[in-house]
C-alpha cells in the first residue's frame, strides 16, 4: 500500500511533462488526481493496519541491509497527508494561476518535490531519508530559481543554507549507521547508542542544525523571506505545508530518544522562541503581504520548535495540532494573496489602498485564515494556540522559567494577532498608516479601477482550507484519533488526546483572552505601533551574512581553481605532485616495518621494457620539436602495452593499446594550433624539475613498498572464487567493472560523457579564426590533398567495416573473454579516426554521427539497467534472460551504454578538435604547376593561388 502511494505520486512526476505539453497550464487540473489518490491510499492503509504499516524492498542488501524501508504511523500519516492533500490543491489552483511560459518546469518540479517529501516522511531507512531530504533541497531550488533572473541569487542563498543542513544530517546519519550497525530508523531509535553521551551530543548538534536550516530557525532564518521571490503556489506549498515542515518532522522523529536532553531543550526552546518573537515583530514592519506571511511562517515554526524542545506529551500534542492548523490557514492565505496579486497586479498593501477591492469571496477566505492565525475562536488556530499555552505553562523547568517562556509566547501571540489584523486590512485595501503612506497619483501606473472577484476555480481551493479551519475548530474532536496516533509515535509511548473547543475556564483560556484584548488594541493603534517599530538600521543582517557566505563560496572556488587554471601544464601538476610527495613522507615516517617481498617477482623482459621506457622518457625531455615528443611518448605508451601483454593482462593491454593510438591521434590534431618547437631549455623552471624528481621518487617508493608484499586481498579472493558463479562471466576484469563495481563504472562513464559535452560546448563557442596565407611548394602533399590521400582513403574504406566488426565482436565476447564495452568503443573510435584522417578536406572530414546523442544514450542506458536491477532486489543486481536459446546478461546491456558513451566522446573529439571553426586558409602554391593545377585563363603562369579550408 505504501509503495502504491509512492508510485501514484511518481506517476504525477512522469505525467507532468507530457500533460503540460498537451494541455498547458490546465495540466494542473489532471495532475492533482494522482496525489489525491495517494493520500486516499495512505488513509486506507493506516485504517486497515490498525496503526502502523511497514514495507521493505531491498536496495543494497550487502551494505547494512540498506533498502526501501517504508513505515506509516500516526506521525508520518499527518505529514504525508499535508504533503499530498495540500500539494494536490496547489496543483489544481496553479491551473488558473500560471501564465503561458515555464509551465513544464513548474509542474515537473512541484510533483518531484511532492514525491521527495512523501518518501521523506515514509522513510524507515536512514539512507533513503537522507536522499529524500536532499531531493527536497534541489527541487525547492529549481522552484525558486525558475521565477526569473531576479530569483537566482535568492535561490542560491536558499540552496547554500539548506545544503549546510544536509551536510549536518549526513554527518548524523553516518554516526548513527556506524554506531548502531543498521540503517533502519526503528532499529536505530531502539539501539543503545543513545546511552553514550558523546554520541548523543554529536547527534543533537547535527540533527538540530539540519532541522534549523530547513525550518528557518534562528540564526538560519533569513532564507525564508528571501525566497518569497517565488510565485504564490510555490510559497504556499514549500513555505507553508511541506519544505519547512521537513525540519519539524525530523525533530519529531528523533524526539522519543532526545527529549529530556538538556542541550536539546536549550537549543530548541531558545532558538524557537527567539525566532517566534523576532518573526512576529518583523511581520509588523512589512508591506508586501507575501513577505509578511513569510515572517509569520518563521514565527509559527518557532512555536513548533520550542514545543518539541519542551518534549512533554502535552507539548508534542500541541506541536502536532498546531502543525495541522498552520498548514491549513497559511496555505489558504498564501494562495489568496496569489489571487489578489493576479487580479490587482500588486500585493503591496500601500498600493492596494488606491484600488477598489470588490472581491468578497477572496476577502472572506482571508478573514477566516487570518482569524485562525490570530487564534480567534471558533477556528482551529484558537484550539491549537490554547494547547500551546498549556504546554508552556506545564514545561518541566525549575523556578519561574515556565512563566518566562509563557510570557514570551503570549507576547509573540499578541504580535501575531496584530499582524493578522494588519494583513486583513492590507488585503482589503483598508490599510492606513500616515507615516508610510505612498501617494500614488493617477496615471502613474496604478490601476484605479475596481478589482473584481476571480473565478471560483481560482479561489475555490483556498476557500476549502479556510473552511476546514472553521469546521475543525468547531468540531476538533474529529482530529483526536489522528493527533493521538501522531503524538504516540513522537513520544514513544501511548498517549490519547481529547480535543475540544471548550475545556472550561483555565489558565490557557485566560491567556488567550488576554491576547485577544491586547491584540485588538494593537490593531486599533497600528499607526502608533508601526511608528514605534520603525526598523533601526544595523551594521549586519541575516540576509547579508548568507550573501557573504554565497560570495565567499564563489571566491573560494575561484581561489582553488586558480591553482590549476591557466595554459601552463606545470600548474596542473603542482598540487597532485605535492600531495604525492607529502603522502610518501607520511608513509616513510609512519611505517616501521614492511613484509618481505615474494620471490621471482621480476623477469628479464621487465628490465628490458623498463630500459625502453626510461630511454623514451629521457628522449622526450630532450626533444626539441613537438612532433618528436609525440612520437617518443607514443613509443613509451606502446612499450607499457607490451609490458601488460607480457604479464598476461590481455584486457588491460588491449585498452592501453587503443588509448595510446587515440592519444597520438588527438595530439596530432592539436599540433597545428601549437608552435613546432618547444621553448628554450633555459625556460624550464627549477621548481618543476625538483617537483618531477620528487614525485618520481615518491612513486618509486610507493611501488616498492606496496608491491608483492601480501597475498590476495579478501575482495580479490571473493571475485576469483565466486565471480563466475554469481555473474555467469569468466572474464574477471570485465565482471568486476560491469558487475561488482558497476556503480563506479557508471560514475566514471558519466564524468567522461559530461567532459565530452563540455568540450563540444567550449570549442563550438570559440571565435572564428582569421584568414591566413600559407605558401607551399607545388610538390607538397597538401597542394593537391584529394589525389595525394587516395590510397589512405581507399584503405580506410576497407579497414572501417573490419574494425567496426572487430569492435562488435569485442563488445559481445567481453563477459567471458578479453573485450568489453570500453575497449570495443576504442577500437570503433580508432576506425573512425582513420576515416577522419584520410579525408582530404574539412567538407568531407566530419563524421556525420550524432555524437551528443550517443553520449546521452550511453549514460541513460547504463543508468536504466542499474534501476532494472531493483527487480532482483538491489541496484545493478546481475540479471540474465534466455533469448532464442542464448543467455543475455544485464552487464552486456550496461556494456552497450559504455560503448555508446565512449564512442560519442571520441567522435566529438575528432570533429571538434580536428576542425578550426571558421578558419579559411589560402594556400599559395609556389613553383612549377602541373597540368591539373593550371587554369584555362592562366595556363602559362608559374604560380597560382587556391583557396581551401584548413585540413590536416
Amino acid at each position: 500500500m505504501l509503495l502504491t502511494a509512492v508510485v501514484l505520486t511518481l506517476l504525477a512526476v512522469v505525467l507532468a511533462a507530457p500533460l503540460s505539453h498537451w494541455f498547458g497550464r490546465n495540466a494542473g487540473w489532471l495532475l492533482w488526481l494522482p496525489l489525491a489518490a495517494a493520500a486516499w491510499t495512505l488513509i486506507q492503509a493506516f485504517i486497515g493496519s490498525g496503526g502502523e504499516v511497514v514495507e521493505y524492498y531491498p536496495w543494497i542488501p550487502d551494505f547494512f541491509n540498506v533498502g526501501f524501508h517504508l513505515r506509516l504511523n500516526g506521525l508520518s500519516l499527518v505529514f504525508g497527508l499535508l504533503v499530498l492533500i495540500i500539494g494536490a490543491g496547489v496543483l489544481f489552483y496553479s491551473a488558473k494561476y500560471l501564465g503561458k511560459t515555464k509551465i513544464t518546469s513548474f509542474y515537473l518540479s512541484m510533483s518531484s518535490f511532492a514525491l521527495a517529501m512523501l518518501i521523506l516522511v515514509l522513510a524507515n531507512d536512514l539512507m533513503v531519508l537522507y536522499v529524500a531530504w536532499e531531493a527536497t533541497t534541489l527541487a525547492s531550488f529549481f522552484l525558486i530559481a525558475r521565477s526569473g533572473s531576479h530569483a537566482r541569487k535568492p535561490a542560491v542563498r536558499t540552496l547554500l543554507v539548506t545544503v549546510l543542513g544536509g551536510l549536518a544530517l549526513l554527518a548524523a546519519v553516518a554516526v548513527m549507521i556506524a554506531s548502531a550497525g543498521t540503517t533502519v530508523v526503528t532499529e536505530v531509535l531502539g539501539s543503545d547508542i543513545w546511552e553514550d553521551p558523546t554520541i548523543v551530543t554529536w547527534l543533537v548538534i547535527t540533527v538540530v542544525l539540519a532541522a534549523f536550516t530547513k525550518s528557518a530557525q534562528f540564526p538560519f532564518q533569513s532564507w525564508l523571506p528571501d525566497s518569497m521571490v517565488a510565485i504564490s503556489p510555490v510559497s504556499a506549498y514549500l513555505h507553508a505545508a511541506a519544505m519547512v515542515k521537513a525540519g519539524i518532522y525530523l525533530l519529531l522523529l528523533f524526539s522519543p530518544v532526545l527529549a529530556g536532553n538538556t542541550l536539546w531543550l536549550v537549543l530548541l526552546v531558545g532558538s524557537g522562541l527567539i525566532t517566534a518573537l523576532m518573526g512576529a515583530v518583523a511581520a509588523l514592519r512589512r508591506y508586501d503581504l507575501k513577505e509578511l506571511l513569510a515572517y509569520s511562517t518563521m514565527s509559527q515554526l518557532g512555536y513548533l520548535v520550542a514545543l518539541i524542545g519542551i518534549g512533554t506529551p502535552v507539548a508534542i500534542t500541541a506541536a502536532i495540532l498546531h502543525t495541522i492548523a498552520h498548514a491549513l490557514f497559511k496555505s489558504a492565505l498564501f494562495l489568496s494573496i496569489g489571487v489578489i496579486d493576479h487580479e490587482a497586479g500588486t500585493r503591496d498593501m500601500r498600493m492596494l489602498t488606491v484600488r477598489k477591492m470588490a472581491m468578497p469571496a477572496t476577502t472572506t477566505v482571508i478573514i477566516l485564515g487570518a482569524a485562525s492565525m490570530a487564534g480567534l475562536p471558533p477556528l482551529l488556530g484558537f484550539v491549537s494556540k490554547e494547547s500551546l499555552f498549556a504546554a508552556f505553562l506545564e514545561a518541566p523547568l525549575p523556578g519561574i522559567l515556565p512563566w518566562v517562556l509563557t510570557g514570551i509566547a503570549v507576547l509573540t501571540a499578541v504580535a501575531t494577532f496584530a499582524y493578522s489584523g494588519r494583513f486583513v486590512l492590507g488585503a482589503m485595501g483598508k490599510y492606513r498608516s500616515p507615516q508610510n503612506w505612498i501617494n500614488t497619483p493617477r496615471g502613474s501606473g496604478a490601476n484605479l479601477q475596481a478589482v473584481h472577484e476571480a473565478p471560483i476555480s481560482f479561489w475555490g481551493y483556498p476557500a476549502v482550507n479556510a473552511s476546514l479551519s472553521l469546521v475543525l475548530g468547531v468540531v476538533p474532536f474529529v482530529l483526536s484519533g489522528l493527533v493521538s496516533a501522531a503524538a504516540t509515535a513522537a513520544i514513544g509511548t501511548q498517549h490519547n488526546v481529547e480535543l475540544a473547543l471548550w475545556h472550561g475556564i483555565n489558565p490557557a483560556l485566560m491567556l488567550s483572552l488576554i491576547v485577544i484584548i491586547i491584540g485588538s488594541i494593537a490593531v486599533w493603534s497600528l499607526p502608533r505601533l508601526e511608528a514605534f517599530l520603525v526598523p533601526r538600521p544595523l551594521s549586519f543582517s541575516g540576509l547579508g551574512a548568507v550573501e557573504k557566505l554565497r560570495q565567499a563560496t564563489i571566491d573560494g572556488g575561484a581561489v582553488v581553481s586558480s591553482w590549476t587554471s591557466g595554459l601552463n601544464p606545470g600548474r596542473h601538476l603542482v598540487v597532485p605532485s605535492a600531495l604525492l610527495v607529502v603522502l610518501a613522507l607520511v608513509g616513510w615516517m609512519t611505517i616501521d616495518d614492511l613484509p618481505a617481498q615474494r620471490d621471482n617477482l621480476t623477469r628479464w623482459t621487465d628490465w628490458l621494457l623498463v630500459a625502453v621506457v626510461a630511454v623514451g622518457v629521457i628522449t622526450t625531455i630532450r626533444a626539441r620539436t613537438r612532433v618528436a615528443a609525440i612520437v617518443v611518448v607514443g613509443t613509451v605508451g606502446f612499450s607499457v602495452t607490451l609490458w601488460f601483454f607480457a604479464l598476461g593482462s590481455v584486457d588491460v593491454a588491449l585498452t592501453q593499446l587503443m588509448v595510446e593510438i587515440l592519444t597520438v591521434v588527438v595530439m596530432v590534431l592539436l599540433l597545428h594550433r601549437l608552435p613546432k618547437t618547444f621553448g628554450r631549455k633555459e625556460q624550464i623552471s627549477k621548481t618543476a624539475i625538483i617537483a618531477a624528481i620528487g614525485a618520481g621518487i615518491a612513486a618509486f617508493a610507493g611501488a616498492y613498498a606496496l608491491t608483492g608484499r601480501r597475498g590476495m586481498s579478501e575482495p580479490s579472493q571473493y571475485f576469483t572464487e565466486y565471480g563466475t558463479e554469481v555473474t555467469g562471466g569468466s572474464n574477471l576484469v570485465n565482471v568486476i567493472l560491469v558487475e561488482f563495481r558497476a556503480l563506479d563504472t557508471l560514475g566514471e562513464l558519466t564524468v567522461l560523457g559530461v567532459a565530452g559535452i563540455a568540450m563540444a560546448a567550449l570549442l563550438s563557442s570559440r571565435r572564428p579564426n582569421a584568414v591566413r596565407t600559407t605558401p607551399v611548394l607545388s610538390t607538397s602533399p597538401i597542394s593537391d590533398p584529394h589525389d595525394n590521400s587516395v590510397y589512405l582513403r581507399a584503405f580506410s574504406k576497407i579497414a572501417l567495416p573490419v574494425l567496426i566488426a572487430l569492435s562488435i565482436l569485442l563488445l559481445f565476447r567481453g563477459h567471458n573473454d578479453p573485450g568489453g564495452g570500453f575497449v570495443s568503443a576504442l577500437v570503433a573510435g580508432a576506425a573512425f579516426a582513420l576515416l577522419y584522417l584520410a579525408a582530404p578536406n574539412n567538407e568531407t572530414a566530419p563524421i556525420r554521427v550524432p555524437y551528443m546523442l550517443l553520449i546521452g544514450v550511453g549514460i541513460v542506458l547504463g543508468t536504466a539497467i542499474g534501476f532494472i536491477g531493483f527487480f532482483e532486489g538491489s541496484f545493478f543486481a546481475p540479471l540474465q534472460w534466455e533469448v532464442f536459446g542464448y543467455t543475455i546478461y544485464s552487464s552486456l546491456i550496461f556494456d552497450f551504454g559504455v560503448y555508446f558513451a565512449v564512442l560519442g566522446v571520441i567522435l566529438g573529439a575528432l570533429n571538434m578538435l580536428g576542425t578550426q571553426r571558421g578558419l579559411e586558409e589560402v594556400i599559395e602554391v609556389i613553383g612549377p604547376v602541373n597540368e591539373r593545377n593550371t587554369t584555362a585563363a592562366n595556363d602559362e603562369a608559374s604560380t597560382t593561388t587556391t583557396r581551401r579550408e584548413a585540413t590536416l
